[in-house]
């Protein structure tokens, strides 16, 4: 079911309103990102943004335990060590 939605000004952006239902249907909730683009045909497409972690919280979740051991494979040709 399509919505007509009116677009706003915000600061020096525009924003559009997602209604509720489509919000609803969607999973969207308020604080989450989405990312934004438009096709060469003027469609505009949007869509949730993947998480992505820092390394600081990538590093949070490093214990000894989870630390995978060091392999490497021993020289096959003339390679400098």
């Amino acid at each position: 079911m399509t919505s007509r939605v009116q677009i706003s000004r915000w600061g020096n952006s525009l924003a559009i309103r997602v209604p509720r239902d489509i919000a609803a249907r969607t999973g969207l909730t308020e604080g989450i990102r989405v990312d934004i683009d438009a096709t060469a045909d003027g469609t505009i497409v949007i869509s949730r943004s993947l998480r992505r972690f820092s390394l600081d919280e990538l590093l949070k979740e490093m214990t000894p335990e989870r630390q995978h051991r060091l392999e490497d494979d021993p020289p096959r040709g003339a390679e400098l060590l």
